[in-house]
């Protein structure tokens, strides 16, 4: 099984459970059975010896928890919760079994429930490296998760609360300052790359990040500053020519904007939004044309970018291109059917082409949508007035 659960079968052969001394001889030889089978290896033998001391000794914690973790280590990790959540009942201070549940919930993709057995098993001991190791690696892993669902808050808590047990971890402190940034605080942000790049100025990443963070505080000179030097030094990483991209776009300097973003798709050709800014620094420029081109990019690239697809389906129809207009757009409203200028803009095309039932259903889902937004703008003003 994943996760360390082999090196946990040595540590249940070496620590052994206690048998009461009244306990029925039947039990007494199971155990030692079972024993033997765990220190020759054999998982299945042992499996079949602790569950029937389980149902001899249901009191038992200690086998509730043998018979769950085998179980896990096997591959069975549904199977095995019920035996690893009995054995915290019978026994809430023992560490191990809340370790082991922690586990096979985090395996079975239970995470909030597998955090908050980790925890546990990191309070009654605290002291053990490899649960709090576990329990770091589970916030991490959370973190992560809402990084790549935009949910920057939520994944800045959990890089802090992984940071927290592992403080000496550059990884996790360079993933919390992204989040840091992401979520609003670029100074903060900034401050744990800072700490980073003190004892190891060579890192890259973390370099890059400090630029991208710059970009989020609105200076862009020294965003400009700080991934110059990296792009001179690292000429073929389309990250930092997109981030630079980005800072010169920002302060409308399209001409060297337009530069790094084409270094950028050119090294990563799959980098859909570099892309999308090369084609509105080039809608900008009065270039529609090459507009369309990388919108199109963007897109074959990432076929769920709803920005792009909106904005190319309204540079196809300020060009007469009707036919390509409405099929962007069409793909824009299906990924965000809240786009009210989107809707209104197809009612527009579909008109132009004589469908008025398609027309009239759009105008009226971007009638609709409006409507929502006005009586929310006047709910906010009255909430606000009231306060």
């Amino acid at each position: 099984m994943k996760r360390g659960w082999i090196p946990g079968v040595c540590l249940l052969v070496v620590c052994a459970r206690p048998v009461a001394a009244q306990a029925p001889a039947s039990v007494q030889q199971l155990d030692a059975i079972a024993r033997q089978k765990l220190a020759s290896r054999d998982a299945a033998g042992a499996l079949e010896a602790y569950r029937k001391l389980a149902v001899l000794a249901p009191q038992s914690a200690g086998y509730q928890d043998e018979v769950g973790f085998l179980l896990a280590a096997t591959n069975r990790t549904a199977d095995a919760i019920p035996y690893l959540r009995r054995a915290t009942e019978l026994d809430p201070k023992m560490a191990l079994a809340w370790y082991h549940l922690g586990a096979a919930l985090w395996l079975n993709h239970q995470n909030d429930a597998a955090i908050r057995a980790l925890r546990q098993a990191v309070e009654l001991a605290p002291g053990n490296s490899e649960y709090r190791a576990r329990l770091g690696q589970a916030y991490a892993d959370t973190g992560a998760t809402y990084m790549r669902q935009n949910r920057f808050a939520e994944a800045r808590d959990g890089f802090r609360r992984a940071l927290e047990l592992e403080p000496n971890n550059d990884v996790l402190r360079n993933n919390f300052g992204d989040a840091l940034v992401r979520s609003g605080d670029p100074d903060a942000g900034l401050r744990e790359f800072r700490r980073i790049l003190a004892h190891d100025p060579g890192n890259f990443r973390v370099q890059v990040n400090v630029g991208f963070a710059y970009i989020a505080a609105g200076d862009f000179q020294a965003a400009i500053r700080q991934l110059s030097a990296l792009v001179r030094d690292h000429p073929n990483d389309a990250g930092s020519h997109y981030d630079l991209g980005i800072a010169y776009k920002s302060l409308d300097d399209l001409k060297h904007a337009e530069s790094e973003l084409a270094k950028a798709v050119a090294l990563e050709p799959s980098l859909a939004e570099a892309h999308y800014s090369l084609a509105l620094t080039y809608l900008d420029a009065g270039d529609p044309d090459q507009a369309v081109e990388q919108l199109r990019a963007a897109v074959a690239a990432r076929p769920s970018y709803m920005d792009a697809w909106y904005q190319l389906g309204n540079i196809l129809k300020d060009q007469g291109q009707a036919d390509g207009a409405i099929d962007a757009l069409q793909h824009a409203v299906a990924l965000d059917a809240g786009n009210a200028a989107a809707w209104n803009n197809l009612g527009l095309l579909l008109r132009r082409k004589g469908d008025k039932p398609g027309a009239d259903a759009a105008f009226a889902k971007a009638a609709q949508l409006r409507k929502a937004e006005e009586q929310e703008k006047e709910k906010m003003l009255q909430t606000g007035t009231k306060k």
